[in-house]
């Protein structure tokens, strides 16, 4: 993975704090399917004690691959209450494009809201709860998608008694993941998530997690579509 997608990661997990406000956004992307068009809801949390009010936007990549204007979002102006989270819903439409990975920017931008504040006799001064914006750059998919990754190198070892799995995991799926490496028991229960950052289509990462007692099988987990992906492993 390069320097730069990931600072871009960490801009996308990292929790925003100024004296004047504070906020976490999830999910981290969008990643759904164009050939069937698709709906991803997203929150807002608002950590500060300040009301703060955002205008959301779809905005062109400057690429050839810009799907923006595909994009409708409901509602376009949210509010959040202090220590309290809103949401918002962005809707890709159905298209018929050739098969790759497509995307949009999400524009998150702060609204002014004015707050009265005595100035001297007679007079007010407005304040500003927030003053900075963040864009994203969010994913989206076209054609087939092959159901399991490659992996190469596969080894099951183990270092003072705990157990470990260590392997190279190539993506030629069709579409980039923002992807977990997890462990399910017998009953098919996830006890465990490692993330991994994203996975463009193309691409691939070194995977080595240590395996929690009791599981059975090593899955891969798609957290913008919260289910598993691809194909399970047995645990040797």
């Amino acid at each position: 993975m390069n320097k730069k997608i990931k600072f871009l990661m960490f801009l996308l997990v990292m929790v925003l704090s100024l004296p004047t406000y504070a906020f976490k956004f999830s999910p981290l992307g969008f990643d759904k399917s164009l050939t069937e068009g698709g709906i991803q809801e997203f929150k807002l949390e608002n950590t500060s004690k300040e009301i703060i009010r955002y205008k959301i936007e779809a905005k062109d990549t400057g690429k050839s691959t810009d799907i923006s204007h595909l994009v409708t979002i409901y509602p376009k102006v949210i509010t959040v209450e202090p220590l309290s989270e809103a949401s918002f819903k962005v809707y890709v439409e159905e298209s018929d494009y050739p098969p790759g990975e497509y995307s949009f920017i999400l524009g998150i931008k702060p609204i002014k809201i004015p707050k009265v504040e005595e100035a001297g006799k007679g007079k007010t001064k407005p304040s500003l709860a927030m003053k900075t914006a963040l864009d994203i750059e969010v994913f989206a998919y076209a054609g087939e998608i092959k159901n399991e990754f490659e992996i190469k190198n596969s080894q099951f070892y183990s270092v003072n008694g705990e157990k470990y799995w260590k392997a190279r995991i190539v993506n030629k799926t069709g579409r980039g993941y923002e992807l977990a490496t997890g462990f399910t028991d017998k009953n098919d229960m996830i006890i465990d998530l490692h993330n991994e950052g994203r996975l463009f289509n193309g691409n691939e990462a070194t995977v080595n997690v240590k395996i929690p007692k009791g599981a059975k099988y090593i899955i891969f987990w798609d957290h913008n579509n919260l289910k598993s992906v691809c194909q399970k492993i047995k645990i040797k």
